[in-house]
């Protein structure tokens, strides 16, 4: 399975998905922490999870948001949004250790 980060998401488009993943079954496991004061302000960050697979997701007002995720399903949310990804240089999302880093600044939901 091939890995890839989407790049500068449009900020109504990046929150859409989000929508649209937990409309999908998607469990999200992690996110920025809503009582640090920039969330969805200057930063924001999802990850979510099902069937052994992991989305993730950041965004900052600066360069709008990153969606990292296998091929399939970046072209399943391309497809359904009806939009072209762009795959560029990423700001966060190539950090392989992203959620353990920020770990004192996310909220973690358990798994059902």
């Amino acid at each position: 399975m091939e890995i890839k980060i989407a790049t500068n998401v449009e900020t109504e488009i990046f929150y859409a998905v989000i929508k649209f993943l937990k409309k999908s079954s998607w469990v999200l496991t992690a996110e920025y922490d809503e009582r640090i004061f920039d969330k969805g302000i200057d930063f924001d960050l999802y990850r979510f999870e099902k069937d052994k697979e992991a989305i993730l997701l950041a965004w900052n007002n600066w360069f709008e948001g990153e969606i990292k995720a296998t091929t399939k399903k970046l072209d399943e949310i391309a497809k359904h949004f009806n939009l072209t990804l762009e795959y560029g240089i990423p700001e966060y999302l190539h950090e392989q250790n992203i959620i353990n880093d920020m770990k004192p600044l996310l909220k973690f939901k358990k798994k059902h």
